[in-house]
C-alpha cells in the first residue's frame, strides 16, 4: 500500500472567526478521522497543526541565481496551507472517502502520493513525481 500525505488548507480570518459549536465540529471530525485509520490499519506517521500564515516566512528564487526572503505566506490568497497528515498503508480511493469528513468549515483537503528518498534517490512512490 501507499503513502500520502492529506494537506489541511484553512483561511486565518475565517478560522478566527469561527463558533465554539463549528471549531467543536472540526474537532471531532479530526479525532474521528484519526479513530478510523487506526480502525483500518492505517498508520498516521506524522500529523502537525501549522500556525498563522501571516507568521510564515517565504523564500522563492529571485530568476537570478539568487533568493528572495519574505514574511507572510507565499501565496497571496486567503486560503493556505493549515496542517497535514501522513498516512501510510492505505489507497488513494479509501483514504478520500475517509478524508471527506475534514472539509468543513470552509476548509478543503488535497491528497497527494508521498515519495520517499533514500541517498537522493525515490525508494518508492517514485511514480507520483510525474503527472498521470
Amino acid at each position: 500500500m501507499a503513502e500520502f500525505t492529506v494537506v489541511l488548507y484553512r483561511d486565518d480570518a475565517r478560522d478566527e472567526a469561527l463558533t465554539t459549536e463549528e471549531r467543536d465540529r472540526a474537532w471531532a471530525a479530526h479525532s474521528a478521522f484519526q479513530q478510523y485509520c487506526a480502525d483500518q490499519g492505517w498508520e498516521i506517521v506524522a500529523t502537525r497543526a501549522l500556525g498563522a500564515a501571516a507568521r510564515a516566512r517565504s523564500l522563492r528564487s529571485d530568476g537570478r541565481a539568487g533568493v528572495v526572503v519574505t514574511d507572510g505566506p507565499y501565496a497571496e490568497t486567503a486560503e493556505q496551507v493549515g496542517g497535514f497528515y501522513l498516512v501510510a498503508r492505505t489507497s488513494l480511493d479509501a483514504l478520500t472517502e475517509a478524508v471527506s469528513a475534514l472539509a468543513l468549515n470552509g476548509e478543503s483537503v488535497e491528497i497527494r502520493p508521498t515519495v520517499r528518498f533514500v541517498d537522493g534517490v525515490p525508494v518508492d512512490g517514485d511514480h507520483a513525481l510525474t503527472a498521470p
